[in-house]
C-alpha cells in the first residue's frame, strides 16, 4: 500500500475530486494548511500594508493499493491541469492498516 500526499491550492480541489472520483478513487482526506512559496505579496489588512509569506493550501492525504497509483497519480495530474497545474505529489510506503471496529489488518482493512 502507499501513501499519497499531494499539496494543491484551495480552487484545485473541485476538478481533483470529480477526477478521482471518475478514477473510481473515492476515499481521501482533505485538510486547510498554510504553506511558503518562493515569492511574497503585499497585501492590506485592516488599513496596514503586510507582507504575507505563507498562504492557504490543501493536503490531501489517500492510501492505496500498489497496482492504483498509477491511476490516483494520473487522475490527480489531470485535475490538477485542468486548474492551473499547481502543486505537489508524495509518494511514501504504508507498512500496516488495522481497521479499528474490526481488527482486520492489510488490504482486509481497507
Amino acid at each position: 500500500m502507499k501513501l499519497i500526499v499531494v499539496y494543491i491550492r484551495p480552487e484545485q480541489l473541485p476538478d481533483i475530486k470529480q477526477s478521482l472520483f471518475d478514477a473510481q478513487i473515492r476515499h481521501f482526506t482533505a485538510a486547510t494548511v498554510l504553506g511558503t512559496a518562493p515569492n511574497t505579496e503585499q497585501q492590506m489588512y485592516r488599513g496596514v500594508e503586510r507582507e504575507v509569506s505563507l498562504f492557504k493550501r490543501l493536503k490531501l492525504e489517500l492510501i492505496v493499493q500498489e497496482a492504483s497509483v498509477d491511476t490516483a497519480i494520473g487522475a490527480i495530474s489531470r485535475g490538477a491541469m485542468e486548474s492551473g497545474g499547481f502543486g505537489k505529489i508524495f509518494i511514501s510506503n504504508i507498512e500496516e492498516v488495522v481497521k479499528i471496529w474490526t481488527s482486520e489488518r492489510g488490504n482486509q482493512a481497507m
